[in-house]
């Protein structure tokens, strides 16, 4: 394909947009953005934004030509595609992965690989270093693709934020795509690439496309912690094609929407109505009782865990006890205090027995945030009747969200990971919960007395 402009490029992103509409097909979510990356860099070119406009744009052109084949090939079932463009195009007929997921399974080998070969083809040798600061002001524009997502996807995403405001290291790698490594790896392969010979240089970019396949498998399958988050958000995720590309087509030039990640702080009369408020402070103050189940979905997998011997030992004889005598007794009082914290907290005194055996007591503090939503919990657990042999110190973050009516909790205990998700029953009498990782699941009915 011989591009010689970046009109041509546009012109190019514009048609693979028209055929993603004519075939309701998810290679538009992509392309979409790199229309607006591309449409970006040129309203720079010209005015002294870049060192070089003429070298710029030519890598440009050269970036965008490893994208235009890569879709050529997915056009044609051609099994010459490049490993890591082919885990990206084989996922775009999943509907079980949501927008974002799409997004950076395109931007994985496009920035990690494409953008560093395209540089070392336009600067060759010692002249690639020439070209590091234009290559830098590039990787910025790149970089506020994220929050372009996060801003404008509410519309199609309504629960997207849940991976922000909820992560841990499995949805931080999901959200922003450890973007800034990712640049910095292309510019480290750029650098590599710029003294070889063709020869030698495909022999690099071979190994790097099987490294960078295998970050996109990750991106599609990130674990039970992410995956239980993303099919939240997937359920009332517009599922339209064309509404989706449209959306993502819209907009102001990525570049003014850097640096605007701001914490938001409602006004105390607006935190009244947000659902952390409503959460903790409405719906959850007062006694509460009810039942606890708690089992071993896969002894292997507990058992291969990367927690203490201790604490597999604690597991293994709480799921044994709930296996043989059923199920225990829950006993929760909440406590608000609005005025207290940068948000208000609610205390929670919380009890697990059976009988009179107890099998788990934790004094908690939850931390509301000032953007309605968030809330951090600050727990001192104990374990068993003997519970000066088992105590430990967690805090972790949670996200209410549905008016108050749905919570999500990151829950460190045991040296493990639980993702917690709990649902108020609409006369807000009952809260169901599932607390649950790859290899264990606690259930929780709790009613208010």
């Amino acid at each position: 394909m011989n591009l010689t402009s970046i009109d041509e490029v546009i012109e190019k992103l514009e048609s693979i947009l028209q055929w993603s509409k004519e075939h309701s097909s998810r290679v538009g979510y992509f392309a979409s953005l790199y229309l607006r990356v591309t449409q970006t860099i040129k309203s720079k070119l010209g005015t002294g934004y870049f060192d070089d406009d003429k070298r710029l744009e030519e890598l440009d052109i050269h970036f965008a030509a490893y994208y235009f084949k890569a879709v050529e090939q997915f056009q044609n079932n051609d099994p010459a595609m490049p490993k890591a463009w082919a885990v990206a195009f084989n996922a775009i007929s999943d509907h079980e992965l949501i927008i974002v997921q799409h997004l950076l399974l395109g931007m994985n080998p496009h920035i990690n690989i494409d953008l560093g070969v395209a540089a070392a083809e336009i600067a060759p040798g010692a002249a690639i270093h020439d070209l590091h600061d234009d290559f830098q002001k590039v990787n910025t524009i790149l970089a506020s693709i994220i929050p372009t997502v996060l801003k404008e996807l509410s519309e199609l995403s309504p629960l997207l934020y849940l991976l922000e405001d909820i992560a841990k290291k499995e949805e931080e790698a999901i959200i922003n795509f450890s973007m800034k490594i990712a640049r910095d790896f292309a510019w480290q392969l750029a650098t590599e690439l710029a003294p070889l010979t063709l020869p030698d240089q495909h022999i690099v970019i071979e190994q790097k496309n099987v490294d960078i396949a295998q970050l996109g498998e990750k991106i599609i399958d990130p674990g039970f912690l992410a995956a239980s988050v993303l099919k939240i958000i997937n359920s009332v995720e517009v599922k339209n094609v064309d509404q989706s590309i449209d959306t993502l087509n819209a907009g102001n030039e990525l570049l003014e929407l850097i640096e605007q990640q701001q914490g938001i702080i409602l006004s105390p009369e607006a935190l009244k109505n947000a659902p952390n408020h409503i959460y903790y402070f409405q719906i959850a103050k007062g006694e509460w009782t009810g039942n606890f189940n708690f089992k071993i979905k896969s002894w292997s997998k507990m058992l291969k865990a990367s927690i203490s011997i201790k604490n597999k030992m604690l597991l293994t004889m709480m799921g044994l006890f709930q296996k043989i005598v059923g199920d225990a007794t829950i006993k929760s009082i909440i406590t608000p205090l609005p005025n207290e914290g940068k948000a208000g907290i609610a205390k929670n005194d919380f009890r697990i027995h059976k009988g009179w055996f107890t099998l788990f007591i934790s004094k908690e503090d939850y931390l509301l945030s000032p953007n309605g939503k968030g809330v951090i919990v600050d727990a001192h657990v104990r374990f068993g009747p003997f519970s000066f042999l088992f105590r430990e110190h967690d805090v972790y973050p949670a996200v209410i969200y549905a008016n108050g009516h749905k919570a999500l909790y990151h829950i460190d205990l045991l040296g493990t990971q639980f993702v917690g998700d709990y649902t108020v029953r609409s006369d807000q009498k009952q809260v169901h919960s599932v607390l649950e990782n790859d290899w264990a699941k606690a259930v929780e009915i709790l009613n208010k007395q």
